[in-house]
């Protein structure tokens, strides 16, 4: 009789992977890496300063924002967390994975749960193109829908509830009122999660993925008081639900009970976004819809040729109609990404010679409209430009400039890095005026990649150094700018002050001494083939992609 093969186990968290994959937050360019840092603090473990393995040593730190676009003019202010506490928390989460991933997969109405990739990081699955196929079969005989969003759920979580979601909020305090010598696991990631901001108990870092975890347990101990009322068809995909019912009244119920259940964690429901419809009701948004099925056709007017296909090339006209579309789709929907998706659909698409420049005009008007457009148009953008060298970048570089005197006032992260990171993929020189303005918003990946741009010799004047010497104490290492603090010193681009403000501090003299860089200067030579002055010892890994 043959043996039965033992069950294949399931991938495990790894630190190493956590620290790398999914600490900074996928949306900065793609020079900002933590690879360097991963390698040197798992590699170099039995030489780690005190302050990161000594549980009572760790202090508080402030996080780098990041002020990120959104569709319909909204913004998502980003952590990009100091890897003193990050590093602690990451730490935790592994030790203690097997009890947070059991919690934050308990749900039967999360659609994307925490999974494991093979090299042990940390992501959701299935993805979001799973949600309309997924509509369709929740909502086979039923008539009634509800619609509720948890309001701003990230900023509004009490990092006490991750204690109450692991246990119970009537344990976690009389916890609290006994003073056990060890810690609970939820009090742990409680004080870890409070440490990456300062201390704040009010709200999770938005950007590592360690925040979607934690945010999964408590979502997942709500969704557990639904199917305890009998309440189960539906789903939720992060914070959003969609519950299906066969009558109205009960629908009714079902928003009173989870008004209820998020209200045992401190949370509430967004009144703009919860509302309850009859159905049938769209299964997908109807402006990505149109897009994804725009026909193009090739130089013999066949028609039926869709976006993304190796065919032969799109005509005028198809462009036009496609982002005549697509404009008109972005306005009627202006909190969806259809002009993301629209310019993303274009890669690998060929054109002629004479149609190059009005598909690059048309790509650089979407930038203007929906500035979340840059990622996707940087790369659409770069290949038609290797596809057709004679095509001229002045219009590039007028949109770099319009968009940096746009926005770096109102600080605005996204739109004037991504700007910035435009400059350094076509070799475009800033202007003066362009880079006081980002020199005065002092933020630090905008800071960076400034820099970066005068080491290459692609600004008109160095950038203003004594806006930035505030930065360089051991103090701001710890504070909302240790980004740019480490990170300008490390890579020699700024005079320093006499004092050599890391060396004063454990932590970041490590990472100095292992050669750690949070901006790989190399990441531009990679996507450009034009190497820098002076090449690292050691290439860094991007994981974030366009």
């Amino acid at each position: 009789m043959a043996k039965k093969k033992p069950p294949e186990s399931l991938p495990k968290l790894s630190l190493s992977a956590l620290l790398s994959r999914g600490y900074f937050p996928v949306e900065l360019p793609p020079g900002f890496t933590t690879s360097k840092f991963a390698r040197a603090i798992t590699v170099g473990k039995d030489m780690l300063p005190e302050e990161l393995t000594d549980a009572k040593k760790g202090k508080w730190c402030d996080y780098s924002a990041y002020s990120l676009a959104r569709p319909a003019l909204l913004r998502r202010r980003l952590a990009i967390a100091n890897p003193i506490p990050y590093y602690r928390l990451a730490a935790a989460i592994v030790a203690h994975q097997d009890e947070l991933l059991r919690k934050a997969r308990a749900s039967i109405f999360c659609l994307p749960k925490p999974t494991i990739r093979s090299d042990g990081s940390l992501t959701r699955s299935p993805p979001l193109d799973a949600v309309p196929p997924h509509r369709a079969l929740v909502r086979f005989g039923k008539h009634v829908i509800l619609y509720a969003d948890v309001s701003r759920f990230y900023p509004s979580v009490y990092t006490h509830a991750i204690e109450w979601a692991l246990s119970s909020k009537e344990a976690a305090k009389k916890r609290l009122r006994a003073r056990p010598a060890e810690e609970s696991v939820g009090a742990k990631i409680d004080s870890l999660v409070q440490a990456c901001q300062s201390g704040q108990t009010r709200g999770v870092p938005i950007g590592p993925v360690s925040s979607m975890l934690l945010a999964e347990i408590i979502l997942s101990q709500v969704d557990a008081r639904l199917e305890k009322e009998g309440i189960r068809d539906g789903f939720r995909f992060i914070d959003d639900y969609e519950l299906v019912f066969t009558e109205r009244s009960k629908a009714e119920r079902a928003l009173t009970v989870l008004e209820d259940a998020l209200a045992e964690f401190e949370l509430e429901l967004n009144p703009l976004k919860t509302k309850i419809c009859d159905l049938p009701q769209e299964l997908d948004n109807p402006g990505i819809q149109e897009i994804r099925a725009f026909p193009r056709r090739d130089s013999h007017h066949r028609t039926g040729i869709h976006l993304g296909q190796d065919l032969p090339s799109i005509q005028p006209s198809d462009l036009l109609h496609l982002f005549t579309r697509a404009f008109a789709r972005q306005r009627e929907f202006p909190d969806k990404s259809i002009l993301r998706y629209t310019v993303s659909s274009l890669s690998g698409v060929r054109v002629s010679s004479a149609t190059a420049e009005l598909l690059q005009a048309l790509i650089l008007q979407a930038v203007m409209h929906e500035p979340g457009v840059w990622p996707f148009a940087i790369k659409a953008l770069k290949d038609l430009h290797e596809t057709h060298a004679s095509l001229s970048e002045e219009a590039v570089r007028e949109t770099i400039h319009a968009m940096i005197k746009k926005c770096a006032p109102v600080k605005h992260s996204s739109e004037v890095a991504w700007s910035l990171w435009a400059a350094l993929v076509f070799d475009i020189v800033v202007t003066q005026e362009a880079v006081e303005a980002v020199a005065q918003m002092v933020d630090d990946c905008c800071s960076i990649l400034l820099f970066h741009a005068a080491k290459r010799n692609l600004t008109e004047i160095p950038p203003p150094s004594q806006a930035f010497q505030e930065s360089f104490t051991p103090e701001s290492l710890r504070g909302p700018h240790w980004l740019l603090s480490y990170e300008l010193a490390v890579q020699g681009w700024v005079s320093l002050p006499k004092k050599d403000h890391i060396a004063e501090d454990a932590v970041f003299s490590f990472l100095r001494d292992q050669n750690v860089r949070f901006y790989d200067a190399d990441a531009v030579t990679r996507l450009t083939g034009r190497p820098d002055e002076e090449e690292d010892e050691e290439e860094g890994e991007y994981f974030g992609g366009y």
